[in-house]
């Protein structure tokens, strides 16, 4: 039986309610990265396959920004600015999207391993 058959989905926000982010189950861990994009965002990344995730944007849409080797689409609501989620600019990546469980209950970190990831220096976790 997969997640989807016993569990009920779970559903995160942005601030305004522009973009709603509709996932299956609460991943096992969460990344929180160091490097200075995502410290900036103050992120907590759970991980899926794109088809996993439903995302349903309203009339302000979102926007994205990229840096660096442009690898990573940050997507962030066009009304409050939050971070909703990112997703892979490469095709060799391309069904990988990482939601920022910042847009859910709190609640729902309690139960997930949080694993710190240096990206601004040595590019591995460090737990």
């Amino acid at each position: 039986m997969s997640h989807s058959d016993t569990e009920e989905m779970l559903t995160g926000r942005c601030h305004c309610g522009n973009v709603t982010l509709t996932i299956p189950y609460p991943s096992k861990t969460a990344t929180e990265c160091n490097c200075s994009i995502c410290s900036r965002y103050a992120s907590i990344w759970g991980y899926f396959k794109q088809p996993q995730v439903t995302i349903t944007v309203k009339e302000s849409g979102v926007e994205s920004y990229s840096w660096g080797d442009k690898e990573i689409l940050f997507h962030h609501c066009k009304k409050c600015g939050c971070i909703t989620h990112y997703s892979s600019a490469s095709k060799s990546n391309s069904d990988r999207l990482a939601v920022n469980y910042r847009m859910f209950n709190p609640a729902l970190l309690n139960n997930i391993k949080i694993r710190y990831f240096d990206g601004a220096d040595s590019w591995t976790y460090l737990d």
